[in-house]
């Protein structure tokens, strides 16, 4: 049973709407699991709360990819046809392994204005109608920060041209909008079967890109493909490209390679100033944990997340600190 609103220890009613609004909206945003709890103290706090709490999608699971696209495909639902096209700003779609590739197109065709974009997972090799040049889904998305994995790419559409021109075809039906405004871009390898080569020629002709990520999952092959696809993209990198990242994944337990030094040295900023390598944090400390014998990583790398779940909160401060180690290499040069 409610209080008497005399004696309720927050009467809403005391304090301007726009206030009330301002203390709920500002505490939604401060954690998204109590975001989900306060949208269900009344449906005016859930009209204020749910732009927020749908700003940026995590979806690390099957049962989150489940109950979005539910969410998202109700015919009941109380939201508008266009709420999550105009509030929806990234989507991070954590586990490469996840089944449903069409239910994540779905959430995609009705999230089409979001400006970060991460899905690196595995499309089976029969399934070409949820491919990028395939499904419509992929057509309508101009974000400007793009993390996605080669075997989402039909044959025909793993290349960079999203106008006609350029090198290469210029057959429209051909054409990736996809890039149109990319400036932070990773292309991350995962299975290497018949999807082991990108058109880097075409490279050139991203002209706002000024951040690369050329990454492997773990794994010798994809490693050893996002390697060889590096080296050949290094003639095409763009002028205004600040830096282009080598980025190693788990190396340990079952994915153990002891080569991981020599890929670095032979792989960083000795075949181009702007080249980073970046390795993961466990990894890293690992390193530094032989002591003299670790040494040699300061300074060679940068960091980069453990866990793929853990990008959304780390992946701004990935790219500024891959930035920040092109320039200081840039000024020590200059003082030489």
């Amino acid at each position: 049973m409610s209080l008497p609103s005399a004696l309720h220890p927050f009467r809403f009613g005391d304090l301007p709407p726009d206030l009330v609004r301002t203390v709920f909206e500002t505490s939604a945003e401060a954690s998204d699991h109590f975001a989900s709890s306060i949208s269900c103290l009344s449906k005016e706090v859930k009209l204020w709360v749910e732009p927020i709490l749908y700003r940026h999608i995590r979806i690390n699971n099957p049962r989150t990819l489940s109950l979005l696209h539910r969410t998202i495909t109700s015919g009941i639902s109380s939201k508008s046809a266009s709420f999550f096209r105009t509030h929806a700003r990234s989507i991070y779609v954590g586990n490469r392994w996840i089944h449903g590739v069409r239910q994540v197109l779905d959430i995609l065709s009705a999230c089409s204005n979001v400006t970060r974009l991460c899905t690196i997972i595995v499309t089976p090799l029969h399934l070409d109608a949820w491919r990028v040049g395939k499904h419509d889904a992929w057509k309508g998305l101009r974000p400007t920060r793009i993390s996605i994995n080669p075997c989402l790419f039909m044959p025909t559409h793993r290349h960079f041209r999203f106008t006609a021109g350029g090198t290469g075809s210029t057959l429209t039906c051909n054409l990736n909008p996809l890039f149109t405004n990319v400036t932070h871009l990773e292309i991350s390898w995962i299975l290497t079967i018949n999807v082991t080569v990108w058109s880097w020629p075409s490279l050139p002709l991203l002209t706002s890109l000024t951040h690369l990520c050329i990454a492997a999952t773990p794994g010798i092959e994809p490693v050893d493909c996002a390697v060889r696809n590096l080296r050949e993209a290094l003639p095409w990198l763009p002028p205004a490209l600040v830096v282009c990242v080598l980025a190693l994944p788990q190396v340990t337990g079952f994915y153990y390679r002891d080569d991981v030094k020599q890929i670095v040295l032979e792989n960083g900023w000795r075949l181009d100033p702007r080249v980073v390598v970046a390795v993961p944090n466990e990894y890293y400390k690992r390193e530094l944990m032989k002591g003299p014998d670790g040494v040699w990583i300061k300074g060679e790398v940068v960091c980069r997340w453990d866990d793929e779940r853990d990008r959304p909160g780390n992946e701004d401060a990935f790219w500024e600190d891959a930035a920040s180690m092109v320039q200081r290499r840039k000024d020590a040069n200059s003082r030489i």
